[in-house]
């Protein structure tokens, strides 16, 4: 390998690996070496040169120095060294811009050579150069090269007059460059008609993108197949933009994309669905005709695909169409059976699609299919598989029987999760289908699983007291098996206390002797513990029911119980309405509209607010400020006390501020329920005992189990001698400040906040 006396290899690139100075004295080499004539007429040495000062460029070396040697060097013929001037003087012109002036007679000179490679490259390079003046030198260039014969050139001018814009928006419209691009939408080659159409959406953005017309459409449509399959995608979005004048043009345009649906691209097979269901949303007949049309592409991309990465959002789309019309995908269940090499997302997906689909002809298959799940090596998906199982006995009559004996079956498996996951599975299934001679045995299987092995995890252990108290009556051990739960009521969490007061409730009316005495003493324990707000409230409520009326008491605690067809959290029809409306996008995938997981830009209208804020009282000021500041809270956040003990021990002090109650100190649940309206709850209470009224309340952040949660410590005298004091603790960078701010707001009414 020949080396030079510059300590580099002319041969091939190489990594400075020198100090600073002895850097800067190879800078002062290569200007050397710039303009040494031998070295200039060895076509391979002066591109290593080239070479070596990007190399110097791009680790950050100061190369302003060699500026007009590389001015100089632009005289070439070769195109490799031109790339790399180029990229240089582009590089530095802002820095040097007096001398950069001096390149652009040499760059409108190339934009006429005879290469069109040429032409391009020195096109680019001219809109590139940062120079205050450019706009005087790139628009007499452009009115040439938007007309060039060189697809090349013209793509690269669209793109300038891009740049063109964001120097001078002025200069572009007087220009008339968008009608220019209106007219270079219909361009012979295909990349030039985007690069336009690219340029008008982001010019006109403010407008809400290119006008898409009937003669601009139609000529894009009958395109489609010249363009790779981004440009198609690009070309679908326009046809989202177009309004149909009647139903012929609407069938029109579906007839012109009918093509793609036999394509191979996801992205374009999902978009032309989109185009299909919005373009019939308001004909509903030809609308669920849609939906068949759509389910063999997107069947057979689904089987195709290669990964995961593309398999996902298809079933994911599929889901969705779906619970739109179910009986579509009825007959074609098995495709949606999983395969051992799915990961967990995957399966999970392809449950909630069979489930969906289950109907009398294919129930059968898809419960025995779905059995075969519960033993995944996944607890998630054997979770899922159980809860599957019981939606559709629910939905289905005709294969109650059959899910009654997998039930029993699962019941019978030395697998704690399993067990307790049909248990609490089969609570609502018991609700519907509570015939007492169709569902002995299991009442029986329950009661032996509990004794033998008993429940570990919380929702079997609800299920189970629930089903004592509703089915007490056919169950010999019953009550013992709930006085066996009441000893250990104390440590339990609020749902199974709340749980274990409704069964011995319910069973008191059935079998009084045996449930008398278990439920006094758990009343007594319940009325005389304030740490569990609500299970304190129920056990006074029924209390204080059976001293008044025992008879009326009984009505209401015993009374019949409807089927419950549609739960709530299962009801998601205006979260599908409006995932619908977002086909197409990460919407889907994520299962959320896109208000949930993006921020919308603020209003221009701040000269507006700021007009109506100066007819604002002081006051009113004050509190919008406040809700511009306000916590995004979790509506339905729950807190253990163990768990809240625990943190009040590891999380820092965010805040103290002073409560200054207005008047008298008012009762401890009107407090409770001031700030219960804005999310904050009540963990305990000592309603003012001693002379001092203390409330531990808490807060959960939206957005999840890793949210940020506050809790709080309200003490405040009951006589009103002195301001009350809260003490803010959370991990939370600005959270004591919010809180206070959230406290001002929800006690406006009762307190001042300091």
């Amino acid at each position: 390998m020949k080396k030079s006396r510059f300590g580099f290899n002319w041969g091939g690139s190489s990594t400075p690996t020198t100090t600073p100075a002895e850097r800067r004295g190879e800078v002062n080499e290569l200007k050397v070496a710039l303009r040494d004539p031998a070295i200039e007429r060895d076509l391979v040495r002066r591109r290593e040169v080239m070479k070596r000062v990007l190399g110097f460029m791009t680790l950050g070396v100061d190369t302003a120095a060699l500026f007009t040697e590389m001015i100089m060097a632009c005289i070439t013929k070769d195109l490799v060294q031109k790339k790399m001037i180029y990229l240089y003087l582009c590089a530095h012109s802002e820095t040097n811009s007096e001398i950069a002036i001096l390149c652009i007679n040499t760059l409108q000179k190339d934009c006429k050579d005879e290469s069109p490679l040429v032409r391009g490259l020195a096109l680019r390079s001219l809109a590139s150069l940062r120079l205050p003046q450019i706009t005087e030198y790139l628009v007499p260039t452009l009115r040439e090269r938007l007309v060039d014969t060189s697809p090349y050139v013209r793509k690269t001018s669209i793109l300038a007059t891009l740049k063109l814009f964001r120097a001078s928006p002025e200069t572009f419209r007087s220009m008339g460059l968008g009608e220019k691009m209106y007219g270079m939408l219909r361009d012979n080659d295909p990349l030039v008609a985007m690069n336009a159409l690219a340029v008008l959406n982001e010019v006109l953005v403010d407008e809400g993108g290119i006008n898409v017309t009937k003669q601009i459409l139609y000529f894009l449509l009958n395109r489609m197949r010249d363009l790779s399959e981004w440009q198609q995608c690009a070309v679908l979005r326009l046809v989202l933009k177009y309004v149909p004048v009647n139903e012929d043009e609407t069938f029109d345009i579906m007839n012109l994309l009918e093509e793609r649906l036999r394509g191979s691209n996801s992205a374009v097979i999902v978009g032309c669905s989109r185009c299909f269901l919005h373009l019939t949303q308001n004909l509903p007949t030809v609308h669920q005709q849609v939906f068949a049309r759509l389910k063999d592409p997107l069947l057979t991309l689904m089987a195709t695909s290669q990964t995961y990465e593309t398999s996902y959002p298809l079933l994911c789309h599929i889901k969705l169409l779906v619970q739109r019309e179910p009986k579509v995908f009825q007959g074609n269940h098995k495709d949606f059976f999983i395969r051992h090499t799915d990961p967990t997302y995957v399966k999970a997906v392809k449950i909630d699609i069979l489930t969906t689909i289950a109907c009398d002809a294919n129930s059968k298959d898809i419960v025995a299919e779905l059995v075969e799940y519960v033993g995944d090596s996944s607890r998630e998906i054997s979770r899922i598989a159980i809860a599957s199982i019981a939606k559709i006995a629910l939905r289905v009559e005709s294969i109650s029987k059959q899910a009654l004996q997998h039930f029993l079956d699962l019941l019978s498996m030395d697998v704690d999760h399993i067990r307790g996951t049909t248990l609490f599975a089969m609570k609502d299934f018991l609700r519907k289908y509570n015939n007492i001679d169709f569902v002995r045995p299991f009442l029986l299987s329950i009661v032996k699983s509990y004794k033998d092995m008993a429940f570990q995890d919380e929702e079997s252990k609800v299920a189970f007291a629930w089903v004592l108290g509703e089915f007490g009556e056919h169950i010999e051990d019953a009550p013992y098996l709930l006085e066996s739960m009441s000893a250990l009521f104390t440590s339990e969490s609020s749902d199974m206390r709340n749980e274990i007061l409704a069964a011995l409730m319910k069973l008191l009316f059935k079998r009084p002797p045996e449930v008398q005495p278990i439920l006094g003493q758990v009343f007594q324990v319940a009325i005389a513990d304030f740490s569990h707000a609500d299970v304190h409230d129920r056990a006074l409520l029924y209390y204080r029911m059976l001293r008044a009326n025992p008879r009326a008491a009984a009505q209401i605690v015993c009374t019949p119980k409807a089927a419950v067809p549609v739960f709530a959290e299962d009801d998601i029809s205006e979260v599908r309405d409006k995932l619908f409306e977002e086909f197409d996008t990460m919407s889907v995938v994520y299962w959320l509209p896109s208000s949930k997981y993006t921020r919308k830009a603020e209003d221009d209208d701040s000269d507006d607010d700021e007009a109506d804020a100066d007819e604002e009282p002081e006051e009113e000021n004050q509190e919008g400020s406040l809700l511009a500041t306000a916590l995004e809270l979790d509506d339905d956040a729950q807190l253990e006390p163990a768990a809240f003990q625990r943190l009040w021990a590891q999380l820092p002090v965010a805040a103290t501020f002073a409560v200054r109650f207005k008047g008298a100190v008012p009762a401890s649940s009107a407090v409770e329920d001031a700030l219960a309206d804005k999310s904050v709850f009540t963990l305990a209470t000592n309603s003012g005992q001693g002379g001092t009224l203390k409330l531990y309340v808490f807060a959960k952040a939206a957005g999840g189990s890793d949210a940020p949660v506050y809790l709080m410590e309200l003490v405040t005298p009951v006589n009103g001698s002195a301001p009350g004091g809260v003490t803010v603790k959370t991990a939370h960078a600005d959270g004591g400040k919010k809180v206070q701010q959230l406290f001002a707001k929800a006690l406006s009414q009762l307190a001042t906040i300091a």
